[in-house]
């Protein structure tokens, strides 16, 4: 088929044929393509081109999410998965981002622990159950998570939030100390503190020592 005109449309361009055939590619895939009006363009070299544009597309989808924020390779694949894309460029595309190290479950994670501790004052559990639903890999988790079982913060979180949620139990006129020491429990477990941590901040919070059920 011939080219037979080209129409610019802001971040587009329309080819047209010879045949009242038209596609609609990005502007910057066509600049890669060294095709001109009047250039004899065959079947398989027009599959070559509309495959080009897909992957520029996908492409573009993938680097607007990581400009947001960091994301998994199991999230950002999902993503794409979403908006419709084929599934064997999106593969392609994945494995370009890996590759030129815009992807990186390692560094995610890393980062993630660091903003869960650092920032919303989370304990391992409940970031371990949240990298697991990021599909991070057991390797990976068990790597960046050993870490915040030596680290200072993570104590003093639990003993932070410990010392806020009782306050405001006491507030309440609440003086069981058994009740008491069930509701920081509770608390403190649901922010995804482990035990060992919980009994320890009890203990500095001089509760009395007694066994949970």
């Amino acid at each position: 088929m011939i080219l037979s005109n080209l129409e610019k449309r802001r971040n587009k361009i329309i080819l047209y044929f010879d045949e009242s055939e038209k596609i609609e590619i990005y502007y910057d895939v066509y600049l890669n393509l060294s095709i001109f009006k009047g250039d004899e363009i065959s079947p398989k070299r027009i599959e070559e081109i509309k495959l080009a544009n897909a992957e520029f597309e996908v492409k573009n989808s993938a680097f607007r999410y990581l400009s947001n924020r960091n994301h998994s390779i199991f999230e950002l694949k999902n993503k794409l998965k979403k908006k419709g894309f084929d599934s064997q460029i999106i593969e392609k595309v994945i494995t370009y981002l890996i590759d030129i190290k815009y992807l990186n479950d390692l560094t995610f994670a890393k980062n993630f622990v660091r903003n869960r501790v650092e920032g919303k004052k989370e304990g391992v559990m409940k970031i371990t159950s949240e990298l697991y639903r990021k599909g991070i890999t057991r390797e990976i988790i068990a790597e960046v998570t050993e870490s915040i079982k030596e680290n200072p913060k993570n104590i003093k979180n639990a003993f932070e939030l410990g010392k806020s949620k009782l306050e405001k139990i006491q507030k309440k006129g609440k003086t069981d100390f058994t009740k008491i020491k069930s509701k920081l429990f509770l608390f403190l477990k649901g922010r995804g503190f482990t035990s060992d941590v919980i009994f320890e901040v009890i203990r500095k919070l001089n509760i009395k020592d007694e066994e949970f059920d």
